[in-house]
């Protein structure tokens, strides 16, 4: 939270200063950065202080949190960042192997070669900064959901990609988790790698199963890794 009211400061340089958006955004990242934790007390006092605002738009931002389950508004008790559920979180993970592998087929037909090339050159700077000091995971997160985004917008079926915007936040929390679960980065990066060569090569009976089999171990690497930290 240390570098919010910097990047506050940064939007109303640009023009860009809305109080109640700027909240939201930078709480928003805090939640699906783990920097809030499942459970926090988000108070609207701490919050406005160290925003550099007033509870006003703090507590506007908190409601559009709420709507997008992030986080809980529980009157008398205060406000509370939303849980993990591990149902939940399986049954995300379900839909979107469905919905991704669907998306995957159409693909392959709508994406440019300079996209594919863009989301390459993307993924082998990471490997190189990699070996060249340590990424953070926010980083291979931000990355990792432009990149499964990709997929979803160039699908031809319009209501697969509204039902994942909808979702979008919810799994950018869990694609971070995802990543700090494998903790490989190499590993990461060769997954990614692996898929877009099958986009390149516009293979999509090896696409669809190589792309269930990614999110099928994503899941598997936050549920663990939820188990794990919970466990006494």
């Amino acid at each position: 939270m240390s570098n919010l009211v910097a990047r506050l400061e940064g939007l109303r340089l640009k023009g860009k200063y809305n109080l109640a958006r700027a909240a939201y955004e930078q709480i928003k990242e805090a939640i699906i950065y783990a920097k809030f934790k499942p459970g926090d007390t988000l108070s609207e006092n701490m919050l406005a202080s160290v925003l550099g605002m007033s509870r006003t738009p703090v507590r506007e931002a908190l409601k559009e949190l709420a709507r997008e389950d992030l986080v809980e508004i529980l009157p008398g008790r205060g406000v509370f960042v939303k849980d993990i559920s591990l149902k939940e979180l399986k049954d995300i993970y379900e839909m979107r192997a469905v919905l991704e592998c669907l998306a995957a087929k159409t693909v392959i037909v709508n994406i440019a070669d300079d996209e594919i090339a863009g989301m390459k050159k993307a993924w082998q700077a990471i490997l190189e900064q990699n070996r060249q000091g340590e990424v953070p995971w926010e980083q291979i997160s931000n990355l990792d959901n432009m990149f499964h985004r990709m997929i979803i917008d160039k699908s031809d079926n319009v209501p697969l990609r509204e039902i994942m915007g909808l979702v979008n936040q919810k799994i950018l929390r869990y694609q971070f988790l995802s990543a700090q679960a494998l903790g490989d980065v190499e590993d990461t990066v060769r997954q990614h790698l692996d898929i877009i060569e099958l986009i390149e090569a516009r293979d999509a009976e090896k696409l669809v199963p190589a792309l269930a089999l990614h999110i099928e171990e994503a899941a598997r690497n936050v549920i663990l890794k939820e188990i794990n930290d919970h466990l006494p």
